[in-house]
């Protein structure tokens, strides 16, 4: 052989070697996880973050959709406006359900007495109070923007908007529900 055909046949035994050496790649009877782990029934609170009550924003959808719509590019920069005053309005709000989801989850793991979950059910409560505020700053921002909208416009609008509200209210649902690991 030649010497590139070695060197061919040595770079394609190297990995070989080296999976030998570490026992077969798998976990050792110390670090598997067995079906113990994958089923605790450890409250882990809302999985909702921040950024999803965010990503709900109607007029961010209508910007998206603005071919769908047939938005001319002023009524696109109005709607760019509108969402610019929505998320200084909505700042107060998110930083609030920042830390709300923070203390419910702090909640959900000491969930085990009656105090625990008196705590977990009020900042769940108060958390969901925040998400509704936010949400009711996005409707109106969203209703306020789509007012010069023209007829076709408006229900196309409404059309996306109703959708929107239908995904948003699942994923609220899913995410907010105190969920369990597992």
């Amino acid at each position: 052989m030649n010497r590139k055909t070695w060197l061919v046949a040595a770079l394609l035994m190297i990995p070989t070697f080296a999976f030998a050496q570490r026992g077969g790649g798998g976990r050792s009877e110390a670090t598997k996880r067995t079906d113990m782990f994958d089923k605790q029934d450890t409250p882990a609170g809302p999985s909702l973050r921040v950024r999803d009550v965010e990503d709900m924003n109607p007029i961010k959808q209508l910007i998206d959709r603005r071919k769908d719509l047939k938005l001319t590019d002023a009524q696109v920069n109005q709607l760019k406006d509108a969402e610019s005053k929505l998320k200084q309005t909505n700042e107060p709000v998110l930083k609030a359900v920042d830390s709300l989801l923070h203390e419910a989850k702090m909640a959900a793991v000491n969930n085990t007495t009656d105090a625990g979950r008196a705590r977990y059910e009020e900042a769940t409560r108060t958390l969901r109070s925040a998400v509704e505020q936010a949400r009711a700053n996005d409707n109106a921002a969203a209703n306020e923007a789509t007012a010069a909208f023209d007829a076709e416009q408006q229900t196309k609008a409404k059309e996306i908007l109703a959708k929107l509200k239908e995904d948003n209210d699942s994923m609220l649902r899913e995410r907010l529900g105190g969920g369990r690991r597992g």
